[in-house]
Order: C-alpha cells, then structure tokens, then sequence
C-alpha cells in the first residue's frame, strides 16, 4: 500500500470520527478503529464493496427513458422498463416510442402470462426490461427499486451487468446497478396522482 493510500485512509478515518471534542484519546480511539475497519474493508477483495466497484466497471452504460418500474412477484427483483432516448430535431423533443399507459399494458399482459404458465409475448422493439438485485435478500435491491421508482419518466445513465441465472448457467440476465439521474423527460407524460378525497 502506497503512502498516498495510507493517507487517504487515515484522512477518511478522521473524517467519520467527527470533531475532536473534549476527550482527545476517546476521538483517536475512533480514528484507530476507523483506519482498521477501512484497511480491512479495502483488503477484502471479496467484499461486497469490493466487487461494487469491480461491476461498475465492467458495467455497459448508455442512456435511457425509465418507463415503468414494477415488482416480479417470483424473483421479487424489480422489473424496470427502459425506452431510448428519441433523437432531438428541430428543438423539439419527442415522445418515446411507448406511453406510460402502453407499457403498463404490455406488463400486465405478461404478468397474466407467466400465471397462467405460459411464455410471455416477446417485448416490442424499442422497449427493453432490467432487473433490479432482489429485494428480498439484502436492502440493496430494495433501495435501487424504490430510487428508480421515484425515477419514472426521467432519462438516467443506466449501468448495466449481465449476471447468471443461479437456475440456469445458460441464462443470462440483466441487472441494473447504478442508474445517474439526468432529470425529468418532459415528453414522457405520467398519469396524473389520485386527488385526495374530501373530508365531509
């Protein structure tokens, strides 16, 4: 470890530890503490923060419209419609290929598709699905479905994996990991949010 590292962990130590205070040998314990927990956590090339950085590496990127972000009830990961970026012309920016309304459609169709023990219909061009880690197994997954829920109708740099099925070494399946807001796509229109009844 080079001295440039050391004193990049020794700095995030102090860092975390806060403001010296009153008790000098107590705030130096934290800073101990802290530089062992970060050396480990840097060493461990098997860690969950390790192999984050090693994915957000290796991840394609490109950008996209979040379309629709619903729950597959099976895997419990989150189902996330992407559409392209249409082309700018003129100035104008145009609507994406689907409407909220239609993706919806082609995912409640699906939906009935796999209950009923059937292949689901092949997306339409132009719309693509993305899985979210599972949400049941860590709060990772859980935490990336609701931000990317909270990110409909934005367009977002996508960082994507290609993981493989743990069912199925044949299949392989695409996992969304890090997603950059780029802020609100004007031309996709969202349903309006149900106006609060009145109180009598």
């Amino acid at each position: 470890m080079d001295a440039s590292t050391k004193s990049s962990i020794i700095v995030a130590a102090m860092t975390a530890a806060g403001p010296v205070g009153d008790d000098a040998e107590m705030w130096e314990a934290l800073v101990l503490r802290n530089v062992r927990n970060i050396t480990a956590t840097l060493s461990d090339t098997d860690s969950n923060f390790g192999r984050a950085v090693d994915e957000i590496e290796g991840a394609s990127k490109y950008v996209a419209v979040i379309s629709l972000v619903k729950k597959e009830q099976k895997s419990t990961r989150g189902l996330v419609y992407l559409q392209p970026v249409p082309r700018i012309e003129g100035g104008v920016t145009p609507a994406p290929a689907y409407t909220f309304e239609q993706v919806l459609a082609i995912h409640e169709q699906q939906t009935a598709q796999r209950a009923a023990g059937k292949k689901p219909d092949d997306l339409p061009d132009g719309l693509e699905v993305i899985r979210t880690d599972r949400t049941d197994t860590g709060k990772d997954g859980l935490l990336m479905a609701k931000e990317l829920t909270s990110l409909v109708g934005h367009r977002i740099l996508v960082h994507k994996v290609m993981e493989t099925s743990a069912k199925n070494e044949k299949i392989k399946v695409r996992v969304i990991k890090h997603a950059k807001d780029l802020g609100r796509y004007e031309s996709y229109a969202l349903p309006a949010p149900a106006a609060a009844p009145v109180a009598a």
